[in-house]
C-alpha cells in the first residue's frame, strides 16, 4: 500500500510541474497575443514545436542509455 502511495504522489507531482508549464506556456501566447495577435499564434506555435522538439530529445536519450 506504501508503494502506491509513493506512485501516486510521484505522479501528482509530475502533472502539477506539466500543468504549471502549460499554465506558463499558455500565458507568454496570451500575452503576444494582446500586443499583436499573431504574435499569438506565432510564439503558440514556437512553443509547441520546441515542446516536442525537447520531448523527442528526451525519449530518444531514455532509448539510447
Amino acid at each position: 500500500m506504501k508503494k502506491l502511495f509513493q506512485r501516486v504522489a510521484a505522479a501528482a507531482g509530475v502533472l502539477l510541474r506539466d500543468l504549471v508549464g502549460v499554465a506558463g506556456a499558455g500565458a507568454i501566447t496570451y500575452g503576444a497575443w494582446l500586443a499583436w495577435p499573431p504574435a499569438g499564434f506565432i510564439v503558440g506555435g514556437s512553443l509547441t514545436l520546441a515542446g516536442v522538439w525537447l520531448q523527442a530529445r528526451r525519449s530518444a536519450l531514455q532509448d539510447a542509455g
